[in-house]
């Protein structure tokens, strides 16, 4: 189809002309005058549809590249997100250690990561936000593929009543965290997690779960 769009007018054209030509020799020469206008005409509408097509193939070629240059940054980046998080035994009255492990489950490393982390003990359904502390400044590492971090942290302040609080499902112990880094690509990542343990959440023994929100990576 493209083939005959494009040869069609020429070859009009050509005919027209030659037509005009013999006219105009011919003794015609307003008949000359014409045809020759329609060739132009012709020459000028070819011309037109070989500026679409070009303008049509290069953004054919343009969209396909950004999809392989897409395709190539989700394969070969960084992903950082939560491996892992525990809580120690809550049946003994003592305050519990707790911890979370990030990864990097990429191909290549993470940059400028930062991590900003938080536990906390709540009545459960929690009313009252849980706040990450932005006021100090949080160091920069590079985490290599498969690279773990952890961060543990036993309650300063607790009291008997709370194990047995956790076990009845009345309240729960939150990891709230936060992780920022940049991929091999330049582009910034973000990663927010909110870990919970007792309330409704159902997990084992020991084990964080996923929060109902505040759970999002890009």
């Amino acid at each position: 189809m493209e083939f005959l769009l494009f040869w069609l007018p020429i070859i009009s054209s050509i005919l027209l002309g030659g037509i005009a030509a013999a006219a105009w020799y011919g003794g015609d020469k307003i008949l000359g005058l014409w045809l020759t206008f329609a060739g132009l005409v012709c020459l000028l509408l070819t011309a037109t549809i070989q500026i679409q097509q070009n303008i049509r193939s290069t953004d054919s070629t343009k969209r396909a590249a950004d999809v392989q240059d897409k395709a190539t940054v989700i394969a070969q980046r960084a992903f950082v997100s939560v491996s892992d998080a525990d809580i120690s035994d809550l049946s003994g009255g003592i305050a519990p250690t707790v911890s979370v492990t990030i990864k990097n489950t990429g191909v290549t490393p993470a940059y400028d990561l930062t991590w900003r982390a938080i536990f906390a003990a709540r009545e459960f359904p929690a009313t009252q936000e849980i706040v990450l502390d932005r006021t100090k400044v949080a160091p920069k590492i590079v985490l290599p593929p498969d690279g773990v971090l952890s961060y543990k942290w036993t309650f300063e302040q607790w009291g008997k009543e709370w194990g047995k609080k956790v076990a009845k499902g009345n309240a729960a112990i939150f990891a709230v965290g936060e992780i920022s880094y940049k991929d091999a690509f330049g582009i910034s990542h973000l990663t927010k997690y909110r870990l919970i343990h007792g309330g409704d959440s159902m997990v084992s023994p020991g084990k964080f779960g996923p929060a109902a929100d505040g759970n999002e990576a890009d």
